[in-house]
Parts: C-alpha cells; structure tokens; sequence
C-alpha cells in the first residue's frame, strides 16, 4: 500500500495524527501503515502513548500488523523504559505479548539492561507469551537483585511450566531468608502449574501468617494424610483467607479422589466443620461480597457441608448470573437439606427469591417440596404460581396434574396481560407431565383425558390452551381429536391445532394441513404454510405454488418461507430448480416477500439461487440488497460475485459495508482498487472500518 501514497495524504495522515479528536487520531493511526515502514513504526510507538485507549489499541494492532521486525521491537523495549507515561509501557507490553514467540529471542537479550523496571517487564511479557525457550532465563532471573523481578520471574514460571520448574519454585517458597513477596509468587506459581506439593515439603511456610493461605492453596493436588489434616484444621484458622484456601484445597482434593476415600474425606470435612462455627458462619457472612472466584469455592463447599444455614445464602448468591448454574447444582446435589431450608424461611423469603426457590424445589422433587410447590399454586402472585407450575411439571407430580388443567382454565379466562405468562408457564408444565419420559411414570393418558374433557363448553381461550397442549405433548393417536379443533369457531384455536399436526404428524403433509391452507383467516393459513415447509412429503411444492398468490402478502412470505425450508432439505436437483422458479416470482413482490425470497434462496443455496438473488441487486430497498448480496457471496460463482463490484460505492452504508465484507470473505483480488477509491472519500466510521478489515484480508 506505500507505493500507492502521496504527499497530500501523507500531509492529511500526519496532520491528523495531532488532531485534539481522539476519533480522528484513530482513524490516522489505521491508516500509517500507508507509509514506508521505517516512518510508520516510530509514530506507532509515539501512539502507544496517546491519552485515548482506542487510539492506544489501534497502534497495538498496526504494529503487531507489522510483523515481527527488528524496528518494530526495537522500539516497543524502547517503550518499557518510558517512565512518565505507564499506558505506553502496558500497550508496549500488550504489543509484545501479542507478537508472540518470534520475540521471545529478543527480549531475553534485552533482560540484560541495569534498568529494573524494564527488567520486570520484559518478564511481564514473557509470561504473556509463555514460551518454552524463556524458561531457562527465568531460572536465572530468580536470582535477580530486586525482588519485584525475582517474584514476575517466579510468577512467569508458573505460566511457562515444565520439568523440573517445581523444584526452582520450591527451594524459592520454602526460602525463609527470601522476600514475602518472591515466596507468595513462587507459592501461586506451584499452584498454577498443580505441583504435587504436601505438608511437610512446606517448611516454615504454615506457620507465618502472611503467607499460610498460599501454603494451603499449593495443597490438595496429591492425597496424603498429613495434608489432610492440616486442611481440615486450616478450617477453623481466625483468617478469612486461610480459611477458604483450605476450603478450595479440600475441594481440589475431592475432585481427584473417588468411591469410599472420597465419602471418608466427606465426613472429615463435615466433621471439623462442626467443631468450628467460623466454617459456615464465616462463608455464609462473606459469599454476598467476595469475588467471583471465591464466591464460587464458598457455594460449593457449604453444599458439601449439606447445612440448612447455607440454603438461602446459595439460593441469593445464585441470583448473580455468573454463579446460578453452580448454586442452583449445589442446592440441588443437597436434596432434603434444600427442601427443609427453602421451607424454613419461606415466610422471609422475598418473591425473586421465592420464585428461584420453586425452580429448586421442582429439580430436587422431594416430597417436602412438592407439597410446598402445591401450596403456592394458590398464592396471589401470579409470577409465583407460575414458577411452581413449571417446577411440578419438571418434578413430574402427578398428583399436581387436576390442580394444573384446574388453574390453567381460570388463567385462561382471566383477561389480564400478566396471566398470558402464567399460562404459557401452566401449558409448559402439563406438557412435561403429559408427555412421555422413559423410566417415569405415564402420565399421558390421564392428562390427555383430563384435557379433552374440558374442550367441551369451554371459552375460546381454555380451548386454544388445550390445543396448545396437545399439541406439545404429541400423541399420533391423538390427532383426530386435534383435527376436530381445525373447525373451531375460533382462527385462534384453529391456528392451534395446524401447529399441534405439524408436531403429531412429522414428515408428512397431511389432509388436514392441506384443507387448513383454504382457511379463511390468514393467519391459519401462515400456520399451516409453516408446517407443510417442515414436512418431507415430495408433493408439498405443489400445495404451497397455491399460495404464493395469496391476497395476504404476509401469507405469501409464509409460502415463500416454507418452500425455502423445504427445498434445504433435499439433495434433489430437480426440486431445487423448481423451487428457484418459484421464488424468483416473489422477488418482484413487495419488501416483506421479496425479503423472504431473498432469504429461502439463500436457505436454497446453489449457483441458480445466487443468480436469482442478483435481481434484486437493482431494488431501492437496502435491507433486500444486503440479503442478496449475503445470498451471492454464499452460493454465488466467481461470474456473480463480481456483480458486486459497482456496489461498493452505493448510496447506502449498510450496503456498501455489506459488499465490502462480502468481496474480501470471497478474496475477490479486483476489489481492492474500487475499494481504495471509497476509502479515500468514506465518511462513515463503521464503513471506514469495514474498509480497513476488507483491506488487510485481501491484501494477507
């Protein structure tokens, strides 16, 4: 790209690079590399330093675009030792991390500098890149005259690893005449690479406060007794943080060992947790506030202890997304403890909470939770009742299905928005109980018997309920009673019952279906268009050519739609031509059709398809331009692609970024100097950026 460069950009690229907008300044940082080489690398380097993180980040990403060249890291050690300006240091760093193994050669010769703090950042660096050929200068850098790079040096090891390394690390932690500091790292390094470390290789290491947290965290990685007991009386230490490193420790133990050792060590730790309160006490007073990581040892340690204090402290910590899925594990792995903690404080119990605590319940399906989950079916909460629903449905109470189809019809009839939700939860629950489950109860039968005796007088909305039901749990035998609902005064139950014969009957088109594409009301005949789509039947082209010339253009799209999901499915020629055919007719639609054109002869695919889709290329419409070029540079051939050659300066942002990705994903070489062109005259950031990707893909 330099050979392209003249003075007037030149002049607009180092103008802007002193512009007060850091937009502006980012943008000329994209464009450097423009210039020779031996110009571009020193203001790179100048740019690490910018106020702006994203004028910082794109001088990151240009100088790693660069290679690995003596200039380039040359001028990021250069960096490490600016002393006023520590964001330059750390993306100098980020660079060389960055750059990877090719560097590694150079920044260990450079290790050999008077200038401690460049020191501990070359080591920063290596430990970043973690390559293998450093370990022997980290060896060696342990003996460094300032503790802050012997302890990096120590923390670098853990991440580079290797044989032999724990010994290095050992003989530093065990060290009483070493730096804290350099101990403690040499501690986590051991830990990091699970050194086999045990009590008595530790020296003096238990017994100094500063430092017995990082002891016990280097144990549990091999199994001995005197371990053991040095964990388990770890629990009752006063310090917090000795304490959960034990926890952590146990935990680590437990996971490696399995069968009768495994329940041994279980009732050690249950048994010096009850000789301590400080166990749960002080676990329970500080999972609201600790760090992800620790929140996550503490929750799976008071599940171990399988306490009734430490359920609704699981049950709150659980609300933290990051940490639901291992609470909502732990209080499930702690079965009849959950269920007499959940009972316990229900009454205190806010409805957030009361609402995860019915998830719970219905994942442990205990007794005790099942009758609490029955109760709650009355409350006057109906986000509540509709927790406990899906929980009886998961949980397969059987005795809960009359409640259900009971609560199911006043919620149905209710003409209030919040018990749309309640009834979907109500709908949800009877399928899981109606359908069958191998080695479970069957429960079908009953609940399909119960149903089916309600349609009978019943209101619209219990009606489409039921049909929604059937349809859900599936039955083969049950669709002559689904086709009943096909007649149904109701567009809405009618519409039901196309969607449950789609579901009863896979794989086939049957009558039913093809009557339902005659139904009067649109949106039954949307239905029934998606569920012939979904079947196999060879002979659905020709129901749905039917209604591609519907009135309704929502209809029409349904059509379009389904031919598309049809014709994906078959590896028949002939039935992807005919398809084709009939989708081109619906590019001439208006937008909503011709978008779902657009879309099914992508789904389609094929060389044919993407010559289709190139009609719309010439539309006003920018969504369907972008569709048919995503079509195109899909399935279409070198010829088709290079269609979109003239689209690179369209009016249109979101089409000229559309093309531009397109051309470069497809290395269209030829594109480059249309593309250069744009880049010269694009105003639009998001495109500029497009520009710049597209750039350095085709010319990788």
């Amino acid at each position: 790209m330099s050979s392209a460069i003249d003075d007037r950009d030149r002049e607009s690229i180092l103008h802007d690079l002193e512009n007060a907008d850091d937009e502006v300044r980012r943008l000329a940082v994209e464009r450097l590399l423009v210039l020779p080489l031996e110009e571009a690398v020193p203001r790179l380097v100048v740019s690490l330093g910018d106020r702006s993180w994203r004028v910082r980040k794109a001088a990151v990403d240009r100088l790693v675009g660069c290679g690995e060249t003596q200039a380039v890291v040359a001028g990021l050690i250069e960096a490490l030792a600016d002393g006023e300006n520590p964001g330059r240091r750390n993306s100098a760093v980020e660079a060389l991390v960055k750059l990877g193994s090719t560097v590694t050669s150079s920044l260990i010769e450079a290790l050999d500098t008077d200038d401690v703090d460049v020191r501990k950042f070359l080591v920063d660096a290596l430990a970043g890149i973690g390559d293998a050929e450093s370990r022997d200068a980290m060896i060696q850098t342990l003996e460094d005259a300032d503790p802050n790079v012997r302890a990096a040096a120590a923390d670098a090891l853990g991440v580079i690893g290797g044989e032999g390394i724990a010994a290095h690390l050992m003989a530093r932690a065990v060290l009483d005449s070493e730096d804290p500091l350099v101990r403690l790292s040499a501690l986590r390094a051991l830990a990091r690479i699970e050194a086999p470390v045990r009590a008595a290789d530790l020296g003096s290491v238990l017994d100094q406060g500063m430092l017995r947290a990082a002891g016990y965290g280097v144990l549990g990685f091999v199994d001995d007794e005197d371990s053991v007991a040095c964990l388990t009386k770890g629990l009752s230490s006063n310090a917090r943080a000795a304490r959960e490193a034990a926890m952590e420790a146990l935990l680590r133990l437990l996971s490696r060992v399995d069968g009768e050792r495994s329940e041994v060590l279980v009732v050690e730790i249950r048994s010096a947790a009850r000789a301590s309160e400080l166990v749960v006490t002080g676990a329970v007073e500080h999972l609201p506030e600790a760090d992800l990581a620790t929140r996550l040892v503490l929750v799976q340690f008071l599940g171990l202890l399988d306490d009734e204090r430490a359920v609704v402290p699981i049950l709150m910590a659980g609300q933290d997304e990051a940490i639901a899925e291992v609470a909502q594990a732990t209080l499930e792995a702690m079965g009849s403890a959950t269920e007499r903690g959940i009972d316990a404080a229900w009454s205190s119990l806010d409805g957030e909470i009361r609402r995860d605590a019915c998830t719970i319940l219905g994942r442990v399906g205990g007794a005790a939770g099942r009758g609490r989950l029955l109760l709650v079916l009355d409350d006057a909460d109906p986000e509540l009742r509709s927790a406990a629903a899906r929980a009886l449905g998961e949980c397969r109470c059987a005795e809960a299905l009359p409640t259900l189809v009971g609560r199911l019809e006043a919620a149905a009839v209710e003409d209030e928005e919040e018990n749309e939700e309640e009834v979907e939860a109500l709908v949800e629950a009877l399928v899981a109980l109606g359908s069958p489950v191998d080695g479970g109860p069957d429960l079908t039968a009953q609940a399909v018997e119960l149903l089916s005796a309600r349609l009978e007088g019943a209101v619209e909305a219990v009606r489409l309920a039921i049909a929604t039901v059937l349809g859900r749990i599936g039955r083969p035998q049950d669709a002559e009673l689904v086709s009943l609902l096909l007649k149904d005064a109701s567009a809405a139950v009618r519409r039901a019952a196309v969607e449950a014969l789609a579901r009863l009957e896979p794989g086939a088109a049957s009558e039913p279906l093809r009557l339902a594409l005659a139904d009067e009301s649109p949106m039954v005949r949307i239905a029934a268009a998606g569920a012939l789509g979904a079947s196999g039947n060879s002979n659905v082209l020709d129901d749905l050519r039917r209604l591609i010339h519907d009135e309704d253009a929502r209809v029409r799209a349904a059509a379009v739609r389904a031919i598309g999901v049809h014709s994906s499915r078959t590896d028949d020629e002939s039935a992807h031509r005919d398809a084709v055919a009939l989708l081109e007719n619906a590019l001439l639609d208006e937008g909503g059709v011709a978008m779902a054109g657009a879309e099914a002869l992508k789904a389609v695919g094929g060389q044919q398809a993407a010559q289709a889709a190139a009609r719309l290329l010439d539309r006003p419409e920018a969504e369907l331009i972008q569709a048919a070029v995503a079509c195109i540079g899909a399935h279409g051939d070198a010829a088709t692609v290079d269609e979109l050659l003239s689209l690179v300066s369209h009016p249109h942002w979101a089409v000229r970024s559309e093309v531009i990705q397109t051309l470069a994903e497809r290395g269209v070489a030829r594109a480059v100097p249309p593309i250069l062109r744009r880049l010269e005259t694009e105003q639009d950031n998001f495109v500029r950026e497009s520009i710049l990707r597209a750039l350095k893909r085709l010319e990788g």
